[in-house]
């Protein structure tokens, strides 16, 4: 799966604004909190922060 699929609007949760595949928040990465792994930054949220891709198990989660 490619960054681009990760960040299309359409794929992430309803309120978050997809971060731009060349810019800082893409490269900050946190553990899948049920998985582990890396997972990489793919939008923000204003009520739950940054959202990460488990490419692992393929779902979105929040840092908050």
């Amino acid at each position: 799966m490619t960054v681009v699929e990760r960040t299309a609007v359409e794929h992430l949760p309803s309120g978050a604004d997809p971060v731009a595949p060349w810019g800082l928040l893409s490269r900050v990465r946190r553990p899948c909190p049920d998985h582990g792994g890396e997972c990489a930054c793919v939008a923000r949220h204003e009520d739950t922060g940054l959202v990460f891709w488990c490419d692992r198990e393929e779902h979105h989660f929040s840092t908050r």
